[in-house]
């Protein structure tokens, strides 16, 4: 299957401007607003998504810098885990609804202090940039066979695109999130 690193930008692109342009600019009341004690807030989904991305950018760079070039006029493959299509079928959203109900891992709550907000917001935001520049980096090597532990550890791996993949339909699932805690 062909790795479709376009899409992967243009999902990623669209996320990072919902958060730039309609999330960024909230005042704080909005954007640490709870409509239930064991729900989160906006800015608690965001921080949420920097713990993330602190689990899995250094993982993608290692990878992408240690892979072989690809041969020019040849496209980027795409290998899939079964683990990997299920997680990413169970993260994206059907429409405007998450599909299950999740717990999170501990290391991945969030604790925001309200002076923190903005850092937050900019924190996702520069980390946002890094994931687009990792996925066009990946654009031209062979990553067909390389593997990403995941956020179980280093016995869990996905293959480099379908780990982008996963991270994209996670955040789909967390921007609905955000949507609701801002409604």
């Amino acid at each position: 299957m062909e790795a479709n690193y376009e899409k992967l930008l243009q999902d990623s692109n669209r996320i990072k401007n919902y958060i730039k342009g309609d999330i960024a600019n909230l005042n704080e009341n909005i954007l640490t607003k709870k409509e239930n004690p064991k729900k989160w807030s906006a800015i608690e989904v965001v921080e949420h998504l920097n713990k993330v991305y602190d689990v899995y950018l250094d993982n993608f760079r290692k990878a992408i810098d240690a892979a072989d070039e690809l041969p020019q006029n040849e496209m980027p493959q795409m290998r899939r885990t079964l683990l990997g299509r299920l997680s990413i079928y169970t993260n994206r959203p059907k429409g405007k609804k998450r599909r299950f109900k999740m717990k999170t891992f501990d290391f991945f709550r969030p604790a925001v202090a309200p002076e923190e907000l903005n850092k937050t917001i900019e924190t996702y935001l520069q980390n946002k940039e890094t994931f687009n520049d990792l996925i066009k980096d990946a654009r031209t090597k062979n990553l067909k066979n390389v593997k990403v532990p995941t956020a179980l550890g280093e016995k869990v791996k996905f293959f480099v695109p379908e780990c982008f993949e996963f991270l994209l339909v996670h955040e789909e699932r967390h921007m609905i999130q955000i949507a609701e805690a801002i409604e």
